[in-house]
């Protein structure tokens, strides 16, 4: 989210050193979303500048002190630029989500107007979808910027995924239902996402749990590469996370479609703990450079192999490789993906969820 001249490391934060892409000033690398670690390249982003078309500069909120009023809790999440805790209201009791990031003394406005760009973008993503995680408010004060959002209890789909290896499909597709859902809300007010991944999707109750429906409804919180399309100009700021760009956003000319190819991309990885596009473990591909990593994406096949796809469904893949779709005019969009027989055994439950 800041502005710096800090170098994109894919991977973990201590990722090989031939894992690094220089980017420009305006961009950096950004803090995970609220769910904890997560693997891999799927953890670093690239962020980019105020491509938004929205007005950023905003004062501070002259407000008293966020410190005063929220009692911070145990961290939820670590990154490049900060922290995630926890926080208590100490008067409403209420628990939420707080981003916390350390005020750089050499970014100063630039830094500002990239958070309050987030915050603007993530609150016309709560006013057009229920699957957004909640924005509450951005403060600051003398020495860090404060973004509070609505806490989840279940950890995110990374952690779900470290901790299990792999989703069932009856799981799978009720949190996919709810992701399509978002994308499709989003989609719908022109809001390109831009960094769909396990670890910006989090459950919002503790999964397993005794209700039914609704252990695996979920939240994507995160919005710091969410841009406005206008139609007939192409996106071309690169931004996202490398190991789920879509080809034509390595090429430098993307819109709405690119999120449904990180979408695809995460329905494979959530199935089998594997990227489409390599055999090898994703511990592997942190030492793959850039170049690898891009080539493989534009020019491999969807590899269905391993023992962890045997007996899963083929219209699961069918609907993988529709998203996989190389061309973007050709890749399923969010409204057709809603219509695929994949989606229709579990379509009222997921929705009875939302």
């Amino acid at each position: 989210m800041a502005l710096c001249n800090t170098p994109l490391r894919v991977g973990s934060l201590a990722a090989s050193p031939r894992a690094v892409l220089p980017i420009s000033p305006r961009q950096c690398p950004r803090i995970k979303g609220h769910g904890g670690p997560q693997t891999a390249a799927a953890s670093a982003s690239i962020t980019l500048a105020n491509h938004s078309g929205i007005s950023t500069t905003q004062a501070p909120q002259q407000t008293e002190s966020f410190l005063s009023r929220y009692a911070l809790g145990a961290p939820l999440g670590q990154g490049a630029m900060g922290t995630v805790v926890s926080a208590c209201d100490r008067v409403t009791g209420e628990e939420v989500a707080v981003k916390v990031v350390a005020k750089q003394s050499n970014a100063g406005r630039h830094q500002r107007s990239a958070l309050h760009r987030e915050a603007s973008l993530w609150r016309r993503a709560c006013a057009a979808s229920r699957q957004a995680g909640r924005f509450i408010a951005i403060e600051e004060d003398a020495s860090n910027y404060y973004i509070i959002a609505e806490k989840c209890n279940g950890g995110s789909l990374q952690q779900m995924l470290d901790d299990r290896g792999a989703l069932s499909e009856v799981e799978l597709s009720q949190v996919a239902w709810c992701v399509l859902t978002f994308l499709s809300d989003m989609h719908s007010q022109s809001m390109y996402y831009g960094d769909l991944k396990p670890g910006n999707v989090i459950l919002k109750d503790v999964y397993p749990c005794s209700s039914d429906p609704g252990c695996l409804n979920v939240r994507v919180v995160d919005f710091g590469c969410s841009q406005l399309v206008t139609h007939g100009s192409p996106l071309r700021s690169l931004s996202g996370s490398p190991l789920f760009l879509a080809p034509e956003v390595i090429t430098g000319a993307y819109g709405l479609p690119a999120d449904m190819w990180a979408f695809g991309v995460m329905l494979f990885m959530l199935i089998c703990n594997r990227l489409p596009f390599w055999l090898e473990p994703i511990p592997y591909l942190e030492q793959l450079d850039m170049d690898s990593i891009h080539d493989a994406i534009r020019y491999n096949p969807v590899l269905f192999a391993g023992p962890k796809w045997r007996g899963v469904s083929e219209e699961l893949k069918d609907l993988i490789c529709g998203l996989l779709e190389k061309d973007p005019a050709r890749r399923l969009t969010a409204a057709k993906a809603m219509e695929h027989p994949w989606f229709e055994s579990t379509k009222d439950m997921c929705t009875l969820a939302l």
